[in-house]
């Protein structure tokens, strides 16, 4: 089992920081990722579906591919380290599979710390067949795609 705060700690030194925690719906991934920013300072919870919702500004779903979400996460005005991604799925099932393989690429080689941004990006997603099964490592050798249930409870 995986201390979460621990993997931040590794993930905030490496040179590529984003990663995705992945399991089914309805299964707790909200919960963990909540009580994970509310213990820890530098820790920013943002749930996605619901920025668009309180947000009538942003364009219509069906036209936020990956690029509308990669300058949005970039673009975001938050002073925290950690930026904890809940409930992109939304964005995610409309996509075609170009989308998100172009964010695995995004993820695995170029978005880069300090580079590209000081963030670190933990995507909180449901079980996908493109996104949960890719494979990408750490410098440590750990797996940047990990299900829920490999970490510790908070």
């Amino acid at each position: 089992m995986i201390n979460f705060y621990k993997y931040l700690d590794q993930q905030s030194s490496e040179d590529k920081r984003a990663f995705i925690v992945h399991y089914p719906a309805k299964s707790g991934k909200t919960s963990f990722a909540k009580r994970a920013a509310a213990q820890r300072t530098g820790i920013y919870y943002l749930d996605l579906q619901q920025a668009f919702l309180e947000q009538p500004d942003l364009p219509k779903i069906t036209q936020c591919g990956f690029g509308f979400l990669k300058e949005y996460l970039l673009g975001l005005q938050v002073t925290e380290e950690f930026i904890l991604i809940d409930n992109p799925d939304f964005l995610f099932n409309t996509w075609k599979s170009e989308d998100k393989q172009a964010l695995l690429h995004w993820m695995k080689v170029q978005l880069r710390s300090p580079g590209v941004t000081e963030k670190t990006f933990a995507f909180f997603i449901q079980s996908d067949e493109i996104l949960a099964t890719a494979q990408f490592n750490n410098s440590s050798g750990q797996p940047r795609i990990l299900p829920l249930n490999e970490f510790e409870a908070i």
